[in-house]
């Protein structure tokens, strides 16, 4: 997704999440119409949201590298009203390596990691929920350029593996690294579709974003 500041890029992300509600138009997945209410039937789908700031809305700051991993999947680590830790322990371990997290350990707190390492935390926790469909908005935003790489393969790896991906990226050269499609928000609405292949220059698909034709 693509557009200028206020398009309503985020808006769209939110109310695919179930955070804000949908007041008109439909959600179908796979030939499927989904009715989301909240985050809850957002989760159940196979959504997962990352959202545009990974401080404030993304990770509990005081709280260590190891539980801002596992809380979105606290349900399937918990028996019978208590949480399993050494599985807990084992998936944490597990996201840090994916992802290639750096870190002293798994219990101090995120605060301490660096903007890139947190993004990374972020991710990691959503995709220990197995989502088929990841919304990702400014994934890259404040994060070094070795870090955006590793994050761009990724979201490759993600799509190859049969997933589907929606970015929101202010960086241009960004969403052609990555996309199949460009979709044009302006005022809230799809005000244009490019094909990647018929994109052949960032200065092409800038001038798209800002209805110059």
């Amino acid at each position: 997704l693509a557009g200028l500041m206020g398009s309503g890029r985020s808006e769209l992300a939110r109310a695919l999440f179930g955070i804000d509600p949908i007041e008109s138009g439909e959600i179908v997945v796979r030939g499927r119409r989904l009715d989301i209410r909240g985050p809850e039937d957002a989760i159940a789908a196979g959504f997962a949201l990352i959202p545009e700031d990974r401080r404030a809305q993304g990770l509990i700051l005081d709280h260590s590298v190891r539980e801002n991993l596992l809380l979105p999947a606290l349900d399937r680590l918990s028996r019978g009203g208590f949480v399993d830790d050494s599985g807990g322990n084992r998936l944490a371990e597990s996201l840090v390596k994916k992802l290639a997290i750096r870190l002293r350990s798994v219990n101090q707190p995120v605060r301490l990691l660096s903007g890139g390492n947190q993004q990374k935390v972020v991710i990691a926790k959503w995709l220990a929920t197995e989502p088929r469909i990841l919304i990702m908005d400014e994934p890259t935003a404040g994060v070094d350029i070795g870090t955006k790489g590793e994050i761009v393969e990724m979201i490759r790896a993600f799509a190859e593996a049969g997933n589907g991906v929606i970015i929101i990226s202010s960086e241009l050269p960004e969403l052609l690294a990555v996309s199949d499609r460009v979709l044009i928000l302006r005022d809230g609405r799809v005000d244009g579709e490019l094909e990647r292949r018929t994109i052949h220059s960032e200065e092409q698909l800038h001038h798209a974003v800002q209805g110059v034709s």
